[in-house]
């Protein structure tokens, strides 16, 4: 059933670099051992920290239960290292680009979570010193309540393996998710995950939560999909 209310933002246009004042990172926890099956490591609480090396592609997939009818919405914050900021997500048709910056790209928008490949974010590895940081999030377009039945998966891949992240620990009402926080590392890219939870208000979207959280500094629009 349609719905009137203000679903999601759109980007309107990202503060230039000169404007933006990014909130100072906290202290990275040291890495500990994930637990490991194979070349698949899954991160959790206790064990948040993963590294994915090589060449090529670093993919993050979300999939979720088709049977439920949601529309989940899967995007990411990006800070280049020349202090501009992207958006990447569906809405607003801001899918990006592998070989221009932000050297990111959104595949496709999956409405129902029907399609087996689900929603992937992709970045061209081969750019990997232009990134300061990508942080993945998704959150409920339409279609569900909140997160908690939703079955919500996301895999982080590369050439050296496999991260997984579970989002199964969502309170009541929330409705979207910051999942993880890539950055630059020694001999890859560290992934870290956060899995932290907002709800929307009538006053700010989820995107404007997870902004404001994480201190990226873009300027938001209310808009809807087609």
């Amino acid at each position: 059933m349609a719905s009137d209310r203000q679903r999601g933002v759109i980007r309107l246009k990202p503060k230039t670099p000169g404007e933006i004042k990014p909130k100072p990172p906290g202290e990275t926890p040291r890495p500990q051992p994930s637990e490991r099956t194979g070349r698949e490591a899954l991160l959790t609480r206790a064990t948040p920290l993963g590294l994915v090396s090589g060449r090529g592609v670093l993919q993050a997939n979300l999939n979720w239960s088709a049977a439920t009818g949601a529309d989940l919405d899967l995007g990411c914050l990006i800070e280049l290292a020349d202090g501009s900021i992207h958006v990447i997500q569906a809405l607003g048709d801001s899918f990006g680009a592998l070989d221009a910056p932000p050297y990111t790209l959104l595949d496709q928008d999956d409405r129902t979570g029907a399609s087996s490949d689900g929603e992937t974010v992709r970045t061209n590895l081969e750019y990997r010193a232009k990134f300061r940081r990508i942080l993945v999030y998704t959150f409920v377009y339409e279609g569900a309540v909140d997160f908690r039945s939703l079955g919500a998966t996301v895999t982080v891949t590369a050439a050296s393996g496999r991260l997984r992240i579970l989002l199964d620990d969502a309170p009541a009402g929330a409705t979207a998710c910051a999942i993880a926080l890539i950055t630059a590392g020694n001999g890859g890219m560290d992934v870290r995950r956060e899995v932290r939870w907002f709800t929307a208000t009538q006053w700010e979207s989820n995107q404007q939560l997870i902004d404001r959280a994480y201190g990226f500094g873009v300027d938001w629009v209310w808009g809807t999909k087609d």
